[in-house]
């Protein structure tokens, strides 16, 4: 199986993105526009709605319903989110019509409400709620931010999350998850995440973290810290991975310097301002801050666990 992200942002009908989501809830589908003029009750082949959409639209302009018709299968999982920025979880159904064995979920839906929504290319999905914004990882919402209607998640922990967390919000075991050779914690979170469990464990120490300096286009370090009682400042950089850390590169900077490399992987000569942070260090506060830890990296020390 597959996990996409899929945004719900109508330029037809009505063009609210409020009101095609409800349809979207409302109907129990996702999908996109780009419809075509035709009898209400007639069953599109894929190859009759191409011809007569690429008529309608332009063949250029048919790229992202051919994405969602050609990837998009049943038991896939797909990442929606709406206008007040609360994220949805779907798993996909068998289309009511399926006019050729393709194993392929899309469907031709056209109503008058599906017309005002612009939502036809559809592809049927039971939608469940994600009911708090930290069950969402930092690599999820990180897939929101470019513009394409759609795209896959094609990270592996990214898809082994979105598994578990649909068995739990469903109460099911419609997913298996594998056993995984790995199971060290920080093997499953991503780099946002795991930027966010030092931004909390730095906190917790005493350093408040100044949220402008955490720029996507910073070039060295993830933010800036200044310790409530010293006032001392500090630079913080994360790395995820076998990418190393430098001790002696950051040897130059007149601010204190927090390191912290997933595996431990620090090289060069120590520096009287660099403080290289352990993984066992960040792993034993972890297992004694659960309830400040976000919901996401919870259910990955579950998953370990069980493990």
């Amino acid at each position: 199986m597959s996990v996409f992200r899929l945004h719900i942002r109508p330029k037809g009908g009505l063009g609210n993105v409020r009101d095609s989501f409800a349809y979207c809830l409302r109907e129990g589908v996702l999908g996109l526009g780009w419809q075509v003029d035709l009898l209400p009750e007639t069953a599109l082949t894929w190859e009759a709605y191409e011809r007569i959409a690429a008529e309608t639209h332009g063949t250029g302009e048919l790229s992202r319903v051919r994405y969602l018709h050609d990837k998009i299968k049943e038991k896939d999982l797909i990442w929606s989110r709406d206008s007040d920025g609360m994220y949805y979880l779907a798993k996909v159904e068998a289309p009511r019509r399926r006019i050729a064995d393709t194993g392929l979920a899309w469907e031709y839906y056209d109503t008058p409400a599906g017309r005002d929504a612009d939502i036809v290319n559809i592809v049927r999905c039971r939608i469940l709620p994600v009911a708090t914004a930290d069950d969402v990882p930092g690599k999820i919402i990180a897939c929101f931010r470019p513009s394409r209607s759609i795209q896959s998640i094609a990270d592996e922990t990214a898809v082994i999350y979105s598994q578990l967390l649909w068995n739990q919000l469903n109460k099911s075991d419609d997913y298996t998850v594998p056993n995984q050779q790995q199971s060290d914690i920080f093997s499953f979170l991503d780099a946002e995440t795991t930027e966010d469990l030092i931004f909390i464990y730095l906190q917790c120490e005493g350093w408040i973290v100044v949220p402008n300096s955490r720029k996507a286009d910073t070039m060295r370090y993830e933010f800036l810290a200044i310790h409530r009682n010293t006032h001392a400042r500090a630079l913080v950089q994360v790395k995820t991975g076998n990418t190393p850390l430098d001790t002696e590169s950051w040897s130059c900077f007149p601010e204190t310097v927090f390191l912290f490399q997933a595996q431990g992987i620090y090289t060069g000569l120590p520096a009287t301002n660099v403080i290289t942070l352990c993984p066992t260090t960040i792993k034993n506060f972890m297992e004694t801050h659960l309830e400040i830890l976000p919901r996401s990296v919870r259910r990955w020390i579950e998953f370990v666990r069980s493990h």
